[in-house]
This record gives C-alpha cells, sequence and structure tokens, in this order.
C-alpha cells in the first residue's frame, strides 16, 4: 500500500511540475512575439483595488497540505481603497486558480502556479499568470508583492501584454492594491 501511495505522490509532483513548464512556455512565447525594441517599452497602468473572497480548495484540500493542492479565489475590483473597503460600486471581476507546484518544508513556504481572468465592466478582460511564493497555510503577508506577466485579453484589452502586480494593503478585509502595467501597441 505503501508504495502506491508513493507512486501517486511522485505522479502528482510530475504532473504540478509538468503544469508549471507548460504554463512558462506559453508566457515566454506570449512575451516573444509582442514587444518591438523601438518601442522603448511604453507602457501605461490601471490601478485597482480587489477585496478577495474566502478561498476554495479544489477538491475541498486544506490550503498547504502539499504538491497538487488547487486553489481558488475570486472577488471584485474597485477604483478606490475607500470604495474597496466599502465595496461600492465594483468595476471588475476577477478569479484566479491556483496549483502548488513545490513545496520548500524547510523555509515554510509553498510555490503556486496561478493562473488569473479579471473582467471589467464593459466585458473587456485581461488574462495573466505566474507563480507565487506563499508562507505554507498563509495568505500573503501585508506589503508582500506578487508579479504576474499578462499574456492577453479581450475587448479593448484584445492582444494586451505587461505585467500585472498585487500588494496586500489590507489584512482585515483582505484587499490587494493591483496595478496592471500594460505595453502601448
Amino acid at each position: 500500500m505503501s508504495v502506491h501511495f508513493g507512486f501517486i505522490r511522485t505522479m502528482r509532483k510530475i504532473l504540478a511540475v509538468l503544469t508549471a513548464v507548460v504554463i512558462a512556455l506559453f508566457a515566454s512565447i506570449s512575451l516573444a512575439g509582442g514587444v518591438n525594441a523601438e518601442t522603448n517599452g511604453k507602457t501605461y497602468k490601471i490601478k485597482t483595488y480587489s477585496v478577495s473572497e474566502a478561498p476554495i480548495f479544489i477538491p475541498g484540500a486544506v490550503e498547504g497540505v502539499g504538491v497538487g493542492t488547487a486553489i481558488h479565489r475570486s472577488g471584485f475590483g474597485y477604483r478606490t481603497l475607500a470604495q474597496a473597503r466599502a465595496e461600492q460600486k465594483p468595476q471588475e471581476r476577477w478569479h484566479t486558480v491556483a496549483l502548488t507546484v513545490d513545496e520548500d518544508l524547510q523555509r515554510q513556504v509553498d510555490h503556486r502556479s496561478t493562473t488569473g481572468h479579471t473582467v471589467f465592466n464593459d466585458g473587456s478582460s485581461i488574462t495573466y499568470l505566474g507563480i507565487t511564493e506563499v508562507d505554507l497555510g498563509k495568505v500573503p503577508v501585508l506589503g508582500q508583492r506578487h508579479t504576474f506577466v499578462i499574456v492577453g485579453g479581450t475587448g479593448k484589452f484584445f492582444g494586451a501584454q505587461g505585467t500585472m502586480t498585487t500588494k496586500l494593503v489590507d489584512t482585515e478585509k483582505l484587499i490587494f492594491a493591483t496595478t496592471f502595467r500594460l505595453i502601448k501597441q
């Protein structure tokens, strides 16, 4: 029985690593075809404040239990921090799925391959992905940043490229300052 359990655990790790490699490959392909050196990286930014709802562990797992754990988060984005705290006038809805692809038990952190989508009120959307490092069994700490690559979008963000950075600014309501830095096309 323990050989079978060990085999399943090894296969879960291999699957998690392969998933991360495929995501990284698509991200690098997306970036390679994008920015022309003559653009000098001209960008514009959109800043929102994202309020996270409670995570959903897929399928019924507990955060921090190991490689292969999948976590779904969703919430709303607001124009100002005051609107986010009051949860008034959302301008976007967002969803992420994070798959734990590695654990460092010595440092007590896990690495999560994260894919996310933000849909704005006009129906336009931005899609992003990346790897985050999070303390085992915890949400990010106040001030901690995570940066993701923007790999596309729809509507007014069709073909979007750039980065999306989150920073936890309110631990009580779990509010993140979110900055989309988009390359002008």
